[in-house]
């Protein structure tokens, strides 16, 4: 495999950014290194980039023409191009760090340089010398403000151990000429598993919605740093859901004319939450339409839009739920609120699915019947494990009732 690895780097002495480029043969590496090395890729090609990072003594920069890529790249059998979004170097290829960035960019020691994507509420906490820790022992929360506070806990925490939160929206893939295709890591009953739960989080209405839980934070912390971050977090993302969705490249617009909450909205009305009424069903029409009739793109908005949303509210949720527990803790009170069914049923899912014991039980039983012909036939070499196949078939027929 061929590892070609673009870096941005910050020549001090013009206080330009410039490209590295970052070159990696594998097959001349030792075998286990070539393995960790192309495992480390394939593991983190998306959620967790910087890990390749503990191999960047491996590559050596490539100042290479267009010809000597394609030579390169007819002696590979695979080629593989990134870049690491939040790294960059110095001109001797050492990490900087976003203060010497400031600092080198500027000429001044204090100043400070910010992450792109930061929002103003960033801005003001991160700038922000005040660290004091929220003083729980004057904070008083009615039971109203608990049970939010604890129901807002409860999904969090179920949303979070979802298998579709872990794993992320999917991907299109085109195969041949036709439409793309959408696959995900998420099942289907998984996908919806993570809806039921982020509606109940995302719905204003709600008893505990995200947005009623970030409201009594910001209210009990009064003029904390931190509560007024979680403020500024709810508000962001209660206007971003009104902004159009990120686009596709195969959208083939500059920018679509619905905005994220009516796509959610849409999906959770027609084929999640509810059965579609006419207007509901209209809308999702007139956005499939917007994208051209892809009905995998749609989707895949649809997933990414709840996705980014769900990390969103877990972003800002941890310090919410954190104050949940600590205020429980120091005042020696509990949130009255039933527990999730997983927690007060821990067991379920225990039993073994049907189809997995008829499998399990079919191998079983024809495992026997090899050992039986393995002895009928005198016991020879290579054990029963070669009339494994044989046993199979016979025992298929004889439950077809052949």
């Amino acid at each position: 495999m061929l590892l070609l690895w673009r870096i941005r780097y910050l020549d001090s002495r013009d206080r330009r950014f410039k490209d590295r480029d970052l070159c990696l043969a594998t097959d001349p590496l030792d075998p286990v290194t070539k393995a960790a090395v192309e495992l480390c890729r394939e593991l983190h090609r998306s959620d967790a980039p910087r890990e390749i990072l503990k191999y960047r003594r491996l590559f050596r920069e490539e100042k290479s023409s267009e010809t000597d890529l394609n030579a390169l790249s007819e002696r590979h059998a695979a080629i593989d191009g990134f870049c690491v979004p939040d790294y960059f170097e110095d001109g001797n290829g050492q990490e900087l760090t976003w203060k010497r960035m400031a600092e080198i960019l500027t000429g001044d020691p204090n100043a400070i340089m910010l992450p792109a994507g930061f929002r103003q509420h960033d801005i003001d906490y991160y700038v922000s010398s005040d660290r004091r820790p929220i003083p729980i022992g004057q904070i008083s929360l009615s039971g109203d403000d608990l049970r939010i506070l604890g129901y807002f806990t409860r999904e969090l925490r179920e949303m979070q151990a979802a298998a579709f939160y872990k794993d992320g929206p999917g991907r299109l893939y085109a195969a041949g000429h036709g439409s793309p295709k959408l696959q995900t890591a998420a099942t289907d009953d998984e996908i919806r598993s993570f809806v039921t739960i982020f509606r109940r989080l995302y719905m204003k209405k709600e008893p505990a919605s995200f947005l009623k839980a970030v409201d009594v934070f910001a209210r009990v912390t009064q003029d904390h740093p931190l509560g007024r971050w979680v403020a500024g977090a709810g508000a962001e993302y209660d206007r971003d859901l009104l902004e159009p969705p990120d686009l596709f490249p195969c959208t083939g617009q500059t920018k679509l004319p619905f905005s994220r909450k009516r796509l959610i909205d849409v999906f959770l009305y027609t084929q999640y939450a509810h059965q579609p009424d006419p207007p509901r069903a209209r809308q999702y029409r007139e956005c499939l339409r917007a994208v051209g009739g892809q009905q995998a793109l749609l989707r895949l908005m649809f997933l990414t839009e709840i996705w980014r949303r769900g990390l969103e509210m877990a972003n800002a949720g941890r310090f919410i739920a954190d104050l949940c527990g600590r205020y429980c803790q120091a005042h020696g009170v509990s949130c009255d609120v039933v527990p999730s069914a997983g927690a007060e049923n821990p067991a379920i899912g225990a039993l073994e699915k049907k189809g997995h014991r008829e499998e399990r039980l079919f191998e079983e039983f024809a495992a026997n019947l090899a050992a039986q012909r393995w002895e009928e036939r005198g016991r020879p070499g290579g054990g029963p494990a070669q009339f494994q196949n044989e046993a199979r078939a016979q025992l298929a027929a004889a439950m077809a009732g052949k």
